[in-house]
């Protein structure tokens, strides 16, 4: 009679078993980004992002990795959080004042500028005037994946391919287009409303039945009209922009902190907001002595959660 014989499995040896909430560590999330980056680098098209097939490759390496299965969708979710963020980056590097440290991968604001944008939105704190880790990761993954300029489409555009436009170097030939309306959606006559005025020479694409998209219609002069009317829009943004207020008064602290009869909580919190509104605390500084503590008293009234 044959004996049956049982496999054991090696003494010591352990599995480890996937936890029901995975914790990504920085590790994980440097080796998921620099995959996809190299995939990226070998120019696989991933405008639409990357296929499934990279992202199963992924989450295999992660699965050697860390000695347990990553899923696909794990990787997916945690994909869209590094998107996320680097779209934040984005915009804070085209902040007033904001320059971009190349070396450090840093996002560098001074520190006017850093504790008043932080004051207003805390989380951007962790992503100002320190290195970023990780982003020439994102940079490969995600730089040529975001829509800018003319390749954005607005809230109202409908789903679907964006409208591509001629370059201006080749007029549309109207005549030969015929009545249908066929053709304009690939070149629409653009119109320039900078310095040099509109070219007068740009003709309007004659009528159809069939519906057409964004096919301007103005005449000579309605577009000089338009012209003139982004001038004076222009001259009227620069005109605001001088009068504001950039710089806090050199006196606004010491002026603040000689009001002894308040408390010091107080003081400070009424420095901070003088501080934030500049053009208050120029009046506040040119106020005299008796005036400026009723309008200490007044600030403190009116915005009772300062202090």
């Amino acid at each position: 009679m044959a004996e049956s014989v049982e496999e054991v499995s090696d003494v010591g040896a352990t599995t480890k078993k996937t936890p029901k909430v995975m914790t990504w560590t920085p590790p994980m999330s440097a080796c998921m980004l620099r995959s996809l980056a190299d995939i990226a680098a070998k120019g696989v098209k991933t405008d639409k992002g990357f296929k499934e097939i990279h992202i199963t490759k992924v989450a295999k390496a992660l699965s050697q990795l860390v000695g347990y299965e990553v899923t696909t969708t794990q990787v997916s979710n945690h994909l869209w959080k590094w998107k996320v963020r680097y779209q934040r980056i984005e915009r804070l590097r085209v902040l007033s004042g904001a320059l971009w440290d190349n070396d450090q991968k840093m996002i560098v604001l001074e520190e006017q500028h850093y504790l008043g944008h932080t004051q207003d939105t805390p989380k951007d704190a962790e992503l100002l005037n320190t290195p970023l880790v990780n982003f020439e990761y994102m940079e490969a993954c995600f730089a040529d994946k975001l829509a800018t300029g003319k390749f954005a489409m607005g809230s109202n555009e409908p789903l679907g391919k964006p409208i591509e436009v001629e370059h201006p170097g080749n007029p549309i030939d109207v005549d030969s287009q015929g009545t249908n309306g066929e053709g304009f959606v690939e070149g629409l006559p653009t119109f320039d409303f900078g310095a040099q005025g509109i070219d007068a020479t740009t003709t309007s694409p004659s009528s159809s039945n069939r519906k057409r998209k964004r096919v301007s219609n103005l005449s000579e002069e309605d577009a000089i009209q338009v012209n003139n009317m982004s001038d004076a829009l222009r001259n009227v943004a620069s005109a605001i922009n001088n009068t504001c207020h950039t710089e806090t008064h050199p006196d606004l602290c010491k002026t603040v902190m000689e009001l002894t009869e308040f408390e010091m909580d107080q003081r400070l919190a009424v420095l901070d907001y003088l501080t934030e509104h500049k053009g208050k605390g120029l009046n506040f500084i040119a106020m005299e002595v008796d005036v400026r503590e009723a309008a200490f008293r007044r600030i403190i009234a009116k915005n009772p959660d300062l202090v």
